[in-house]
């Protein structure tokens, strides 16, 4: 089976987030399973970079890179390659099922009408994409209006990675006979045996005896980090020692989250580490007492997946698509999004639990994430979902 994946986005583009992490263990799960696997995507690697070779095979996935007119406007999520569309109908003429990533694209966009033209059976993966959320409102609903509303109503399947994002899709005009819920994973093996830690504390100059909270994240309004920040601000009134990480790429609101560090008076127990990734992300995790990720949105939240994997206990709020496994298994704590005292007194309840976790919610979380969500079990369903489409076995599209 013939798969093309399209992506504003791709290996190795972490800094970019979940999204294309996701879509790139997603690639090579299926690749792994004997399958032809193809990417068109753009040159995007992070904010002074591009990707490159224009063509390259990893892991089985081959891998089309098209240069984008500006690396600036693409990390501004503005993706602009001239010649993407040059080679694309081809290559969504050859194959079997096309799954394209992200919702609003200019990728998405120039691939509608040939996979309407051709009827080529195409699956479309959001991850939390469909809402309007923050930030360029009108061009959003200029591109529902005229692009978005056909291409829900045309794909043959739409994924939703939980019950909110089901909910999503259905108030964007999908069927309910046309979604189907599969969660994003980890690569299982980068987790089986952990490496040691002990180096990070010293490396970011944190006593061991420090209680250490761990922002790790994209620096973006909507990862919450600034009400993280006000609520550690109250935790060191009764724990002075602690310290908070915020590791991660700046998305545009890192200047933010300093003036307020500063304000608060808490600038020598706050560390800032930039994007971290491999083994310096695993030694994070384990160095770390307890994992935030205080999200004003989050569809899924595959740093917490990680974090668990690492034995770290987590604490998330009640707009993250996995707070439910969060508290249904005990592996954590969800509060209220905005609630500064909530935050601050799980935190507290998390901070003295350490030195247990290995006994306790630590070794629970790692258990169950590693016999839930590793990519070569979730790829099982996709490849089914993929042979489905191949078949023929799709819905009724409308012209």
């Amino acid at each position: 089976m013939r798969i093309l994946h399209i992506i504003p986005y791709f290996y190795p583009a972490w800094a970019y987030g979940g999204t294309c992490r996701a879509a790139w263990e997603l690639a090579r799960a299926t690749a792994g399973r004997g399958h032809e696997v193809i990417a068109y995507t753009t040159d995007a690697l992070d904010s002074r970079r591009r990707a490159g070779p224009p063509f390259e095979v990893v892991d089985g996935v081959a891998i089309h890179r098209f240069p984008n007119l500006s690396n600036r406007l693409a990390w501004g999520r503005l993706f602009l390659p001239p010649t993407f569309g040059l080679k694309l109908e081809w290559a969504i003429r050859e194959a079997d099922v096309v799954h394209l990533h992200e919702y609003r694209s200019l990728q998405d966009a120039v691939a509608l009408p040939i996979l309407t033209r051709l009827r080529k059976p195409y699956i479309i993966t959001a991850q939390g994409g469909v809402p309007l959320l923050i930030g360029r409102f009108a061009l959003k609903r200029v591109y529902d209006s005229w692009i978005g509303q056909r291409l829900i109503a045309r794909a043959t399947r739409l994924h939703a990675l939980n019950t909110m994002e089901h909910e999503q899709f259905l108030q964007a005009g999908g069927r309910p006979e046309q979604i189907f819920i599969a969660p994003n994973g980890i690569h299982i093996d980068e987790f089986k045996t952990l490496p040691v830690a002990d180096g990070f504390r010293s490396k970011y100059n944190i006593p061991d005896e420090a209680p250490l909270v761990l922002f790790l994240a994209r620096v973006h309004k909507i990862k919450g980090p600034d009400f993280l920040v006000s609520a550690f601000a109250e935790l060191r009134k009764e724990l002075p020692n602690a310290v908070l990480v915020i590791a991660g790429p700046d998305d545009g609101f890192l200047p933010e989250v300093k003036r307020q560090v500063a304000a608060l008076g808490i600038e020598p127990a706050v560390r800032y580490i930039d994007y971290l990734d491999g083994v310096a992300k695993l030694e994070a995790f384990q160095a770390a007492n307890v994992y935030v990720l205080p999200s004003t949105y989050e569809i899924l939240g595959i740093t917490l997946l990680e974090a668990l994997a690492c034995r770290t206990p987590v604490i998330t709020t009640d707009r993250c698509g996995l707070k439910d496994v969060v508290v249904e298994n005990n592996l954590g704590e969800v509060v209220k999004f905005g609630e500064v005292g909530a935050l601050k007194s799980a935190l507290l309840r998390m901070l003295a639990e350490r030195g247990k976790t290995d006994r306790g919610r630590g070794r629970r979380g790692r258990e169950y994430v590693l016999s839930n969500f590793g990519w070569d079990k979730i790829a099982e369903r996709w490849e089914a979902v993929y042979q489905q489409c191949a078949a023929g076995q799709r819905l009724q599209i409308g012209d």
